[in-house]
């Protein structure tokens, strides 16, 4: 009975170690695998329905895997792809005192699934293979015969392509594994090592939006300025704001800004609609070139470059064109301190805009004072670098700031030279720190 359960021992130890031999023998001991690797070796991760892949340190187990000496390395694969695209990818093993190199690579996305098209391109070292089983819809490239034999120095490499997928597949993974093996015929004393390297799919760009000041739809802005945006598709409807301070989203539509120092803020709205967007600029918002990103539910749906400045100044017209007669109010200063506010254009129903009304200089003892409203100019703190010329004529300027309770509102005080008497229409030409505003206009009788 002893004598029998030994034997059975030894028949059992026996069929167990055929079976080792078959599964690292057929097609897998190191002179079978010298013409490839079989499909499902590049140890990839369990994704989505597909389990893990094995590694080749199933047979060639003496060392463990990538604790050898050697360096298996991608390169070519860019760090994002575009639909089709098609790049040339090499896969690099190096070690000392080694008489084969073999490899197998696959590309997958982040569910598991075959990610574009792998080809041969040096056929007489590379060959294409598919899964088969539970890889079965994979696709794999790896040596041939002739491909294991050392191409340079302790090293080999293979070149082949890739085609990125027609679409969109999100991030994919390129798989990579790798045998440094001593070329003595069997699977003992080989260094195996993977490696992998990964593409995120291009964003396509954002639709580009216009980026400009409300006032004179120039391109400069500065902090605190009213600004316009100009595109497609930018809200569902249209929303304006009601309270201050201003809300920063409006039916869903936000918009930020990040300033040349990479800070990125929210901008108050005053109003959002299908093509324009009104906002402020938000303050603290550093000189120099700024991207505003117009976002609809939490998503960028455009995005614009603009400039960004100290100080940009720009008036407000009367037909919010940037154009033509002032927005802007007379106010009148008797001799004997009186005040009275007086308009400059009115609505005109037959020409359906905005018309001059002529400034009646009045008394030589009257002074005048022409108020115009902008935007861009608060931060101008030297009334020395600030000229304005109406009809030519150089006129005195008063202040320059904000309006106070008015969001982004700047006003500019002019005194109106009593010498343009019967001009009728003339331009006002302000200029701060050498930067001219938009010209607007003015009818003096």
């Amino acid at each position: 009975m002893h004598k029998r359960n030994s034997i059975l021992k030894l028949t059992a130890i026996a069929v167990f170690s055929a079976l080792v031999i078959t599964y690292c023998s057929i097609g897998r001991s190191a002179n079978a695998f010298s013409a490839g690797a079989p499909n499902g070796r590049t140890g990839a991760p369990a994704l989505g329905a597909f389990p893990s892949e094995l590694t080749c340190v199933g047979c060639h187990s003496s060392f463990v895997l990538n604790s050898g000496p050697g360096v298996l390395s991608i390169s070519g694969l860019p760090a994002t792809y575009t639909a089709n695209q098609e790049v040339t990818i090499t896969i690099s093993l190096n070690q000392a005192d080694r008489a084969k190199f073999g490899f197998e690579a696959t590309m997958l996305d982040d569910l598991g699934r075959r990610a574009g098209d792998l080809t041969a391109t040096d056929t007489a070292n590379t060959q294409v293979i598919n899964g088969t089983g539970n890889f079965s819809g994979r696709q794999y490239i790896t040596h041939t015969a002739a491909g294991n034999v050392p191409n340079g120095t302790n090293q080999n490499t293979w070149t082949f392509k890739w085609k990125a997928p027609a679409q969109n597949v999100g991030r994919v993974t390129l798989y990579v594994s790798g045998n440094a093996a001593n070329g003595n015929g069997n699977n003992a004393a080989d260094y195996i090592y993977v490696t992998n390297a990964s593409s995120q799919a291009a964003v396509p760009p954002l639709p580009q939006v216009a980026a400009v000041s409300a006032a004179s739809f120039g391109g400069t802005l500065t902090s605190e300025s009213i600004a316009a945006l100009f595109g497609m598709n930018l809200a569902n409807n249209n929303a304006s704001a009601t309270t201050l301070p201003l809300p920063t989203t409006l039916g869903g539509v936000a918009v930020k800004v990040k300033d040349n120092l990479g800070t990125e803020r929210d901008a108050g709205l005053f109003f959002a609609g299908k093509g324009q967007i009104n906002y402020l600029m938000p303050a603290n918002t550093a000189a120099g070139l700024a991207t505003v990103t117009v976002l609809r539910d939490g998503t960028a749906i455009a995005s614009g470059n603009v400039p960004v400045d100290t100080v940009a100044p720009a008036l407000f017209s009367a037909n919010s064109n940037g154009a033509g007669i002032a927005a802007a109010v007379l106010v009148r200063i008797k001799a004997n301190g009186d005040r009275t506010f007086e308009t400059i254009s009115q609505f005109d129903q037959a020409q359906n805009r905005q018309v001059a009304t002529p400034i009646d200089l009045g008394a030589e003892t009257d002074q005048l004072i022409l108020v115009l409203f902008g935007t861009g100019l608060r931060a101008n703190t030297a009334l020395s670098t600030t000229t304005c010329q109406i009809g030519g004529t150089s006129a005195e300027v008063l202040f320059t700031g904000a309006v106070p309770g008015f969001a982004g509102l700047d006003q500019v005080n002019v005194r109106i030279p009593r010498s343009l008497a019967g001009r009728g229409n003339v331009n006002v030409a302000l200029t701060i720190a050498t930067k001219a505003a938009n010209t607007v206009s003015i009818n003096v009788r």
